[in-house]
């Protein structure tokens, strides 16, 4: 059992995007529409920013400026970080914390989004693991062996573990060692 997965398993595809020449008002009806916080501004199918609520407050509503009159990519932030499908879910959560965002929107090899992951996301797949785990202690524990749940000692990954040589290694690396 692997414990990362890559983010194309659990990002959004049906991302809300506006192109750059649009107006403030109508991101904001987009966002509302998708019911989320975030639109990503595109040219073409190419993404070439982010524009968040927290923006649009700070750079349009507390400046008393016309939202009809703002063009997106005046509030936008760019350059945008982007991420590939293959990015594994663990990578995407580093990339988040050290850069201080909560949104990624997901590129393929020609520059083209094909999603988002958010915080959100990280986060209930994060839960999912944990509750999956635990059914998976309480199942174990009418079994003889001891199973132990931890970081590999070889990759890194988050596993079930056997102890072999004195290492505690995933059943990846097992077959591999």
């Amino acid at each position: 059992m692997t414990a990362d997965i890559p983010v194309k398993e659990i990002m959004t595809r049906e991302v809300c995007t506006v192109p750059k020449e649009e107006n403030i008002l109508n991101a904001a009806r987009r966002m509302l529409e998708f019911g989320v916080g975030t639109v990503v501004v595109v040219k073409g199918e190419i993404p070439v920013g982010i524009v968040t609520e927290r923006d649009i407050i700070a750079k349009v509503v507390s400046r008393n400026k016309v939202p009809a009159e703002v063009k997106v990519e005046e509030v936008m932030t760019a350059p945008l970080i982007t991420i590939k499908p293959e990015t594994s879910a663990r990578e995407a959560g580093r990339i988040m914390l050290k850069k201080g965002i909560r949104r990624l929107p997901v590129v393929n090899n020609e520059g083209k989004l094909v999603g988002i992951v958010t915080d959100t996301d990280l986060l209930s797949y994060s839960i999912d693991l944990g509750e999956y785990i635990k059914f998976l202690r309480e199942d174990y524990t009418e079994m003889s062996e001891e199973v132990v749940f931890g970081k590999c000692e070889k990759c890194g990954k988050f596993a079930e573990l056997r102890n072999v040589d004195g290492m505690n290694i995933c059943e990846d690396c097992y077959e591999t060692y």
